[in-house]
């Protein structure tokens, strides 16, 4: 869901927004959420969200949920800025770090396509890179970079991967669309876009993932080369 074309389009105000954005960001939890527990966590009252169905031409509360929950995640522009502003400190920590290592980018499927681009832009400027996994490289403790990219964060040869690279001491960079997976838990610095669900499988759901990775790699680099 955009929040910001949705605040736009009914006309929200900053409380209104703010209730959208906490059950945009708690999504996964909401269909077990009652209105007055939303109301508490948000500061509001039941009656004021009641007021922003309303608003929003829904009919209720259920309604409401059901629109979220039921809506691919689009981050809006003042989300996406805070993630990347969360992000940038450990990024650069851990890339300078590793400015002379080998870095060896890993992903499967789509996401293969995204580790090829990393490994050529990587390498154009100036950094040791391959988008092949090599196992010896695993083995040099601590003289490594590895970057992981998996929507579900479970790709079962990825984690199996990261879980040896993690248990040898050495850095994982984690790019996944779950911050609470697998993949994730093995990474030094996990960078999650927060869009995985078992619905973006499915053949006509949005596959915002890629998009957003991309747009946080270019982001997140960009602040890394001008600080280079």
């Amino acid at each position: 869901m955009s929040i910001e074309t949705v605040c736009e389009k009914y006309q929200l105000n900053a409380d209104e927004k703010r209730i959208l954005i906490y059950m945009n960001k708690n999504r996964a939890s909401l269909k077990n959420m009652s209105i007055r527990k939303l109301a508490k966590k948000t500061y509001s009252s039941p009656s004021f969200i009641i007021k922003t169905c309303k608003k929003m031409n829904l009919s209720g509360y259920s309604e409401l949920v059901f629109l979220i929950t039921d809506t691919p995640v689009f981050p809006s522009n003042l989300e996406m800025d805070f993630q990347i502003k969360k992000y940038t400190k450990p990024f650069l920590k851990l890339m300078n770090k590793h400015k002379n290592s080998m870095i060896m980018i890993l992903g499967s499927g789509f996401s293969q396509n995204l580790a090829n681009y990393m490994n050529e832009y990587l390498n154009m400027n100036g950094l040791r890179c391959t988008a092949n996994s090599h196992l010896e490289l695993l083995r040099k403790n601590g003289n490594v970079l590895i970057i992981a990219i998996s929507n579900s964060g479970e790709t079962k040869r990825l984690a199996e991967l990261c879980g040896q690279a993690h248990d040898n001491g050495c850095d994982v960079l984690a790019f996944v669309g779950d911050k609470s997976s697998t993949i994730a838990k093995h990474a030094t610095l996990t960078i999650s876009t927060e869009t995985f669900n078992p619905s973006s499988f499915d053949s006509h759901y949005p596959q915002l993932f890629f998009g957003t990775t991309l747009i946080y790699f270019e982001l997140l680099m960009s602040n890394f080369l001008l600080n280079k």
